[in-house]
């Protein structure tokens, strides 16, 4: 579908908002308790990656506790990786951001104006939650086998079902968790080499630290 057409379709369900530019919509959004945020959504890296959106009106506090970047102002969703597995699994149009990415976000965070805490599990800020968060894609809780799958997912064209399965198990790929696992290596594969490559970086400090610990054994 034309981003035209996603622009109006947003534009058409939340009569608050208006486009401003090929790539801005700005307005009020509305969630279903009647509560309300002023955004800015900017759609330049759409559908790359999920919509940059700032909360305009002074409502959220401009730092990461609360799920805003405090060099851009924009709101923290979730990492890059997970924001392109999910356009390309689930989130299949700007409405359905904006209906399951958007408007959750600020109802968590109403939520949070009320009872001081986030409801359900987030990761954590900065790079440790770019680490889980791919932890999380391959449901494992090695930072070096993790770091592993993910430079062989940067140099090789695809995975075969018959090698051993990345997890160390020594089971083949295609029959380890009684198959789950294969398919958490596909939604590796979905994320652009260039993101996983980038953050590779997050992981240098903790491998290091690990190596380090290590040391006389």
């Amino acid at each position: 579908m034309p981003i035209s057409h996603e622009i109006n379709a947003v534009l058409t369900n939340y009569s608050g908002l208006k486009q401003i530019n090929e790539n801005l919509v700005c307005g009020t959004i509305g969630l279903s308790d009647g509560d309300s945020y002023e955004i800015e959504a900017n759609l330049s890296q759409y559908p790359k990656f999920f919509p940059s959106v700032k909360e305009v009106g002074g409502r959220i506090p401009v730092k990461m506790d609360r799920h805003v970047y405090p060099s851009s102002g924009n709101c923290c969703f979730t990492t890059r990786a997970k924001s392109q597995i999910l356009l390309k699994t689930k989130v299949k149009s700007l409405l359905q951001f904006f209906d399951w990415i958007l408007v959750p976000f600020f109802e968590n965070n109403s939520f949070y104006e009320i009872h001081s805490h986030y409801f359900g599990e987030e990761y954590s800020h900065g790079e440790n939650g770019i680490i889980e968060s791919y932890k999380d894609i391959l449901k494992i809780d090695d930072t070096l086998i993790t770091a592993k799958t993910m430079i062989q997912a940067t140099k090789s064209k695809f995975f075969k079902e018959h090698q051993n399965c990345y997890c160390g198990s020594g089971r083949r790929l295609r029959k380890c968790a009684n198959g789950k696992h294969i398919n958490y290596l596909r939604h590796l594969y979905l994320v652009d080499k260039d993101v996983i490559q980038s953050d590779l970086n997050s992981f240098k400090d903790s491998i290091d630290e690990f190596l380090e610990s290590r040391q006389g054994y």
